[in-house]
């Protein structure tokens, strides 16, 4: 005969088998196209300092296109006149105001979703008679890219280069000898294709314009790409490649980062040309950073058949969105409770004693931000400080509530700290400590330093190195593709979630801790 709790049990699972054929067979539910796709939130925040004068300022915006799509662009604009301008294919933003009197910030933000395209070459391409008019801006030559000069004409020479070679043939020797022969170096402003050659260093914006000049030099068309390179965090470097029309299309060629023939997910197209990123008035303090941050945004599928359908989560998703909840967030709100599962495991099964009953997961899906080695650093930094001070907190003889905000107050300048140290470092792991919960992390240090006074100090951290451990765990199962996969397609494994709750809570099993305690009685048989 089944328990109450075996049977909570089998209804559980037999609601969740049901909703999942339904989706699966009826509805076409797959994990592979409901889900959300990963993308990022980007911020262009600018500061200037007005002195009663006419200050504008103009910054490239992105572009859309068939491999990146922009949305929910929102501009904070302080006290200028902010207004968009579309000029030869390219976008920029322009903020002015008549008389600026003070310090001011302001920003342009959005979100982008783009993809990795990489381009099948021929072995071999003869160069067209012709490329008509449209292409002639991207044969001539500029200041900054001379194209026909003798130094550039004698070094395509020597790598046996001339008007009538192969176009895949030149391409790729170009590329390899900027790549190979020209070094990196971070000069600030612009150097030209020649400075480039002489000197044989140069940024991603020198290296660009010799690719350019060379190929323009064998008549191949060419133009420069300016950008972002999207890794999370905050910086004040763009990027720069070149492109190459061949045969039918522009082919994107990145010596500086050695990409040849393809563009990776994370590159983010904002002009097309030798551009430069922002333009300003003379004479003014102007600063500026981007700040990236990864997220997840409801995948365009064709399910608007199904929108009305209760059972759909793609509606849930746009209701969080339009919330201002992050799917990002979100996912890790969802993994939360599988957290608490393996902390019920790590405790009733295995036998590990840890600080609070869902603590571990909580602690885990803070690391989120900063990651699990910086996180286990601030976590136990944090920890054992604050116990130490704990424990000269208790020579005042104070009462419980006071003793407790003291903690708090001491884990908040903590965090802030830790952030400021990420910051300065340039650690954005680090800097994001702040997501740690603060009052768990308070009554963590309570608990902490109230069981080295009752059970004695290398009982305390035995029990935190078990939390630790446990921690370790809930992350790694928290930030797992699959089972996030898993959960954010099928929100009803939450069910499967209040089972293993259920079964691993009213463990009466021996656990794995006194398996091995007394493994002796257990194994040795041949003994009474």
């Amino acid at each position: 005969m089944m328990d109450n709790k075996q049977r909570t049990i089998l209804v559980l699972l037999s609601i969740f088998t049901v909703l999942v054929l339904y989706k699966v067979f009826v509805l076409d539910y797959s994990p592979a196209t409901i889900l959300p796709e990963n993308g990022y939130k980007m911020h262009i925040v600018m500061e200037v300092d007005g002195h009663g004068s006419e200050v504008n300022v103009r910054a490239s915006l992105p572009l859309t296109d068939k491999r990146q799509t922009i949305f929910r662009e929102t501009g904070d604009p302080s006290d200028f006149n902010f207004t968009i301008h579309n000029k030869d294919g390219n976008r920029f933003g322009v903020w002015q105001n008549y008389r600026l009197e003070g310090n001011h910030v302001f920003s342009y933000s959005f979100n982008v979703k783009s993809k990795k395209v990489v381009y099948n070459l021929p072995e071999h391409l003869k160069k067209p008679l012709t490329y008509g008019r449209d292409f002639r801006q991207y044969l001539e030559s500029t200041d900054l890219i001379q194209v026909g000069d003798q130094d550039i004409i004698n070094t395509l020479a020597l790598m046996g280069l001339d008007q009538n070679s192969d176009v895949i043939f030149a391409v790729n020797k170009i590329y390899e000898y900027i790549s190979r022969q020209i070094s990196n170096a971070g000069f600030s402003g612009k150097t030209d294709a020649l400075t480039t050659l002489r000197l044989a260093e140069a940024s991603c914006n020198g290296k660009s314009r010799l690719f350019a000049a060379m190929s323009r030099t064998l008549g191949i068309p060419a133009r420069l790409v300016g950008g972002v390179v999207l890794n999370a965090g905050k910086k004040k470097i763009s990027h720069q490649w070149v492109d190459v029309f061949i045969g039918d299309s522009w082919v994107p060629m990145d010596p500086t980062n050695k990409h040849y023939a393809m563009i990776p997910e994370n590159y983010l197209i904002f002009y097309y040309g030798d551009e430069p990123f922002f333009q300003r008035t003379s004479n003014v303090n102007f600063k500026y950073y981007f700040d990236i941050e990864t997220d997840m945004f409801p995948r365009e599928s064709d399910y608007s058949s199904l929108a009305a359908h209760p059972l759909n989560i793609m509606n849930a998703w746009e209701l969080f969105q339009k919330a201002g909840l992050s799917l990002d967030l979100l996912r890790i709100i969802l993994m939360i409770p599988v957290g608490a599962v393996v902390t019920i495991i790590f405790r009733n099964v295995i036998g590990l004693r840890t600080f609070g009953t869902f603590l571990p997961a909580l602690i885990a899906s803070a690391f989120r931000g900063s990651g699990l080695l910086w996180g286990m650093v601030a976590f136990m930094l944090i920890i054992v400080v604050g116990s130490l001070l704990r424990s000269l907190l208790e020579r005042l003889r104070i009462t419980h509530t006071p003793k407790l905000t003291i903690l708090l107050v001491y884990v908040v300048f903590a965090l802030l700290s830790v952030s400021g140290l990420g910051v300065y470092f340039n650690n954005m792991s680090l800097a994001k400590a702040t997501l740690f919960p603060l009052a768990l992390m308070a009554i963590t240090i309570e608990r902490f330093a109230l069981l080295a006074q009752e059970s004695g100090t290398r009982e305390a951290y035995t029990i935190f190195a078990n939390t630790a451990v446990t921690v370790f765990f809930c992350y790694l199962v928290i930030n797992s593709l699959f089972l996030q996969t898993i959960v954010l397609a099928f929100p009803e494994t939450m069910l499967l979630v209040i089972c293993a709750g259920i079964y691993f809570g009213n463990w009466v099993g021996i656990r794995v801790t006194e398996l091995i305690r007394f493994r002796g009685l257990i194994f040795d048989k041949g003994k009474v």
